[in-house]
């Protein structure tokens, strides 16, 4: 019989965000041979002191191992450690600062820990190249998607067609690009663009210069009860992303049977695995031609409606779970 361990976790990063959501999945597999206990500081998510006081609330604690969804390691553990590093956007969309802190404490606490966990072999090679980790430390364990969007068969009401794009206005997502390809696609004006949060000033200049006032709408906040049906209601979904160290939206649409374009850089053929339409997403001529061939090709169409749902099927969170706990556990 395997003896128990006691787990301390970096509990603050519960929420309604995508490291919350691998949080939440994670501890709903949690295995009956883990005591888990949890940080208590309640220091703010960015803040820049909490190697150390994770390195403090390790030190008060009984624990075997340490373990943390997000990016943040310890400093000054004796107690192995695991971590997660999603992506390295820091590196590349934010300040100069998250730059110098990515590369001066996170490159340099990485190597001490036990496994670093990270959600695509993109994310690995980033990780080697960029900050140095030795690759043996690195296990690749994929995000899942959640069961709802495979079986649900409710479609989101909309009198028009419409494509979808889901996530956040980070430089990143390229929403303007997007929207740019989309106000020259040579498709039927009755197709919409809905987009899960509210519009800001920037893209609201952008929509009106491109003349699309009618044929864009802002959804708010999404509840994720809602999002299977607004999924399945879409002709498509849009996530012509620059950089993504996953993409949920990629295997959510394909679970709800929704045809995807996506970028062919950086996770997203990886994550897409030959079931979306790749394309060069620096180039809105590219990003056009896509939206267009998937009002116009039928076949391709169906081809990816298939393809998606036998894709999506390989992700599960029970299994990225299962593969995270064996990690912590081992």
């Amino acid at each position: 019989m395997k003896s128990r361990k006691n787990v301390l976790i970096d509990s603050r990063w519960a929420g309604n965000t995508g490291i919350g959501r691998l949080y939440q999945e994670v501890m709903n597999y949690a295995p009956f041979d883990a005591t888990c206990e949890y940080v208590e500081s309640k220091m703010g998510l960015g803040n820049l002191l909490t190697p150390l006081m994770l390195g403090e609330e390790i030190k008060k604690s009984n624990a075997d191992v340490f373990y943390s969804p997000s990016f943040m390691p310890p400093a000054f553990s004796k107690t192995p450690f695991i971590f997660t590093v999603h992506d390295l956007m820091h590196l590349f969309y934010y300040s100069k600062l998250h730059k110098i802190y990515y590369e001066q404490v996170i490159a340099r606490l990485a190597p001490k820990a036990k496994k670093i966990i990270t959600v695509s072999h993109f994310s690995k090679k980033q990780l080697v190249d960029l900050l140095g980790i030795p690759e043996e430390l690195i296990k690749v364990i994929y995000n899942g998607v959640d069961g709802h969007f495979l079986e649900n068969e409710e479609e989101y009401e909309s009198i028009r067609p419409y494509f979808l794009y889901v996530g956040n206005r980070r430089k990143n997502k390229n929403v303007p690009a997007m929207l740019t390809a989309f106000a020259k696609a040579r498709i039927p004006n009755d197709f919409m663009f809905y987009l899960s949060g509210n519009a800001d000033a920037e893209l609201e200049a952008l929509i009106g210069s491109l003349g699309i006032q009618k044929r864009v709408r802002f959804l708010g906040f999404i509840e994720e009860a809602d999002l299977p049906k607004l999924y399945k209601g879409a002709h498509a979904t849009l996530f012509a992303s620059l950089m993504e160290g996953f993409g949920l939206p990629v295997i959510e649409s394909m679970a709800s049977g929704t045809p995807v374009l996506t970028s062919n850089t950086s996770s997203l053929p990886e994550i897409a695995g030959g079931a979306a339409l790749c394309v060069d997403p620096t180039e809105i001529s590219a990003i056009q031609a896509g939206i267009e061939k998937l009002v116009d090709d039928e076949d391709f169409y169906v081809e990816c409606t298939i393809k998606g749902l036998e894709r999506a099927r390989e992700f599960s969170w029970k299994k990225t779970a299962a593969e995270t706990w064996e990690t912590i556990l081992s």
